[in-house]
This record gives structure tokens, sequence and C-alpha cells, in this order.
């Protein structure tokens, strides 16, 4: 990874290193440990966002160039006003999985070569879009924040990889999901990255624990029933990796579903962890969780 090193860590803080521009910025799952750098070095970062007052202190100018760069993918580094940097550094193992399962989906396919249907919910910025528009799959953005499918837009316009391979949609992602079911689509990947909770361009709440289930049963009906994946991350407490894992499993291979479903069972691989940042001093800051299946 180009661009990025988290260089510590405390008191519900981060300390980072953007291209040599450094940021300090909260970090609920740094909250219990104690800073180990120089107490200097925090005092001297370029830039830093108070969440109280939901502003950036910006102590030197943000350089408009810098980025995180992987494969032929730039992501740049933007101050947003909720404190985020434009891109997600601990998705970068995510992003070199969907490459290289674009890789393995494409060289399954039996039927005339095509580029692969991607859906990618819950979108932001679109880091995953990107990976896998890098790969020459076709795209679906989806995101109910149209600033970030704007940037998401741009970003992916500067990557030369624009409106011929990605689809924006500003839209409520379970809504969108439902109709595509009505629709019978089909798509061979899908990535969703749930908050916990949050409003659609409607006002229609999300509540990870109540609305994630019907929407990834929803998900599942967009995928065939062989050569297909899926990849979701979060970052809630509940439900956590295991639980979204057994759920995938149970319905992918569980009694009730066709006789091709059934027979995957002996295809099915799921893999459940941690997305982890590893500061200067080697310790490892939590960064939600991942579940990647493939069949």
């Amino acid at each position: 990874m180009s661009g990025y090193q988290l260089i510590d860590f405390g008191d519900g803080r981060k300390l980072e290193s953007l291209a040599g521009y450094v940021v300090d910025r909260p970090s609920p799952a740094a909250e219990g440990f104690l800073p180990t750098a120089n107490r200097r070095m925090w005092l001297d970062a370029d830039a830093r966002y108070d969440s109280d007052q939901r502003i950036w202190e910006i102590r030197k100018p943000w350089p408009e160039s810098i980025s995180l760069e992987f494969g032929r993918v730039r992501l740049p580094f933007r101050a947003t006003p909720f404190g985020h940097i434009g891109c997600f550094p601990e998705q970068l193992p995510n992003w070199r999985w969907l490459g290289e399962t674009i890789a393995k989906l494409t060289d399954e396919r039996l039927s005339a070569p095509r580029p692969l249907e991607c859906l990618n919910l819950f979108a932001h910025t679109g880091g995953s879009t990107l990976a896998l528009a890098a790969r020459d799959a076709a795209v679906t953005h989806v995101d109910a924040a149209k600033p970030s499918v704007t940037a998401a837009r741009q970003i992916a316009a500067e990557n030369r990889l624009g409106e011929a391979k990605v689809r924006y949609l500003v839209e409520d992602a379970a809504s969108y999901v439902a109709r595509e079911v009505r629709r019978v689509r089909k798509y061979d990947l899908i990535v969703l990255d749930p908050p916990g909770y949050g409003h659609g361009p409607s006002g229609k709440t999300w509540r990870i624990s109540r609305d994630l289930w019907p929407l990834l049963d929803d998900c599942l009906r967009l995928l065939p029933t062989f050569g297909a994946a899926m990849l979701v991350t979060g970052h809630s407490e509940t439900p956590d990796q295991n639980e979204v894992a057994d759920y995938l499993r149970q319905r992918i291979t569980g009694a009730g579903q066709t006789i091709e479903l059934a027979t995957m069972a002996n295809r099915l691989r799921i893999a459940t962890g941690r997305s982890e940042l590893i500061d200067l001093a080697g310790r490892r800051l939590d960064a939600g969780y991942f579940v990647r299946a493939i069949w």
C-alpha cells in the first residue's frame, strides 16, 4: 500500500501519515489504548479533526495531490465533513481479494466471454468499485448519499474508469435490490458495506440488526447458483462476522434450496476475519470485519 501509514493510536484517536501529510482524527477502536509515539508528534500534526465541533483544524494546507495507490488505482485523500479521509486504507486486502475473485470467476465461466456484472451497495467513494472496474468488470455503484456518489464519479474519471464501466445511482440499497429481484436481474458478484444505522434518500431508516438479513436474502436471489461471490464488510458489534457467515452458509446450502444450490456445499468457501491497521510500534488497530464467500 503506497501513500498510507498508521503512525500511532490511543485515547480514542489515531495519528496517520497520508503520503507524508500527518493527520490526527478520532477512532472509536482506539479507546482503552495509550499512545506510544512522542507527544510532540501528535501536537505537530498537519491537520486535526475535532469531533465535538465537527470541524477540521487545518494547520498546514491539505495537499491536493496526496493519494492512496494500489495496482492501477489511485484514491485521493480528502478531508470530509465527518472526519474521514476520502478512502478506507484498511480495505486494501478486500480490494485485492475482489481483483483475484474477478479473475477466478472469469476463468471458470463456460459461456462466451462478457464483462462480469458486479453490484456495490453502500458504496461510499468507490474503492471497491474501482478495484472491480480495474479488472474490466461492469459495476453498478449504489449509495444513498449524493456527495459520496459525486465523489466516486470524479475519482473514477481521474482513474480513467468512468461511465463506460460504472453506473452510478443515488439510491436506497435495500429498495434498489428489491426492484432488481422483481426485474429478475442477475449479478456475478455483490459487495456490501452496510452502516450500523442510517437513512436512505427518502428518509427511510436503516438498522443493520433488523434490515441486513432480508437484504442478504435478496442479494442471494440476484446471484447465480454457480460461479458467484459476495463480500460483506462492517463495523457493528452485532451482527458480527460469524453471525453473517453462518447466515450465508445456511441460506446457500441449507434445506429448502434448489438441487443446484444444495450441491454447492462442496464448493462453497466462506472466509471471515477482522480488518486491521498496524502502527509503527507494531500494534494492531481493529478496523471492522469482513466475510468473503465464493461458490
